[in-house]
């Protein structure tokens, strides 16, 4: 008798709470909505096709309705109206909006700027296709205008010799592949790509040029151990220029190393590399 009982008591406890929490969910090619409303709470969720997500939610005590399937197809469609398409392959990502306007990513740190293309899933795997290249890009890649990239190659040239420790070679630096090896080329390819950056990097160059400081000129932290490098750069810039860059580099204390301070000025300036999955 007393498992009856509790038999039926748990029942009646699950029946009660499948009453109180109510549902109602709407889907097409745009994505799906989903509404969920109980006595205590109300929230929806629309995730668009794109995999962009909307979300809203309500606590307390809750006087809201669910909508009718029809006013969940409208608010369906309202918020993933400009939702694009994408595509994904070992090659990278690809976004295709209903403009037609495409953002891809490649996953042989290939940045490219937007484009026009064919919106569809077609069309998105396409652009994949034929951007995303399989051969290892370089910094001279994808500095493809020569312009561009040579004012680049004199403004990184410029804050690095003056500020960090020197850079040679500026031809392997340009055609070494892209990854976090070497930051300088990372640094240069996202001055070609992004005007923002390179807008950054020649006002920086300008301040220097005009016989600034590091401290005043490059966005950077300087920390004790650059202390040294920094007087020499100082001295330097505010000379007649005759100090080498080599000579800047030496001080009482030791200048830290290349590959820390590009890191410094990589985490402060760009974001080239977080940037490269969507």
């Amino acid at each position: 008798m007393k498992k009856s009982l509790v038999l039926v008591a748990m029942l009646a406890v699950a029946t009660t709470l499948f009453a109180e929490t109510e549902m109602v969910s709407c889907e097409s090619d745009l994505g799906k909505c989903t509404y969920t409303l109980s006595d205590d709470s109300f929230s929806k969720n629309c995730i668009c096709r794109d995999e962009t997500e909307f979300n809203d939610y309500e606590d307390g005590t809750i006087e809201s309705t669910l909508p009718t399937d029809d006013e969940c197809d409208a608010e369906l469609k309202k918020v993933c109206k400009d939702a694009g398409i994408k595509c994904e392959n070992e090659k990278g990502k690809c976004t295709v909006k209903p403009n037609g306007k495409y953002e891809c990513v490649c996953t042989n740190f290939q940045w490219i700027p937007a484009g026009n293309g064919v919106f569809s899933d077609e069309g998105c795997n396409t652009i994949l296709a034929e951007i995303c290249e399989n051969e290892t890009m370089t910094a001279r890649k994808v500095c493809k205008e020569e312009e561009i990239r040579n004012a680049c190659v004199s403004y990184v040239e410029k804050i690095k010799n003056t500020c960090f420790d020197p850079i040679n070679g500026i031809d392997d630096i340009l055609d070494a592949p892209l990854d976090y090896s070497d930051l300088t080329a990372l640094e240069i390819a996202d001055c070609c790509q992004y005007e923002e950056y390179r807008n950054e990097y020649k006002t920086e160059f300008e301040c220097l040029e005009a016989s600034g400081t590091c401290n005043t000129c490059v966005d950077m932290p300087f920390d004790e151990g650059e202390e040294g490098k920094e007087d020499a750069a100082n001295t330097d810039v505010a000379g007649n220029g005759s100090a080498s860059a080599e000579e800047a580099a030496d001080g009482d204390s030791a200048p830290a190393t290349d590959s820390e301070s590009s890191a410094e000025k990589e985490e402060s300036k760009s974001d080239g590399c977080s940037m490269l999955f969507i």
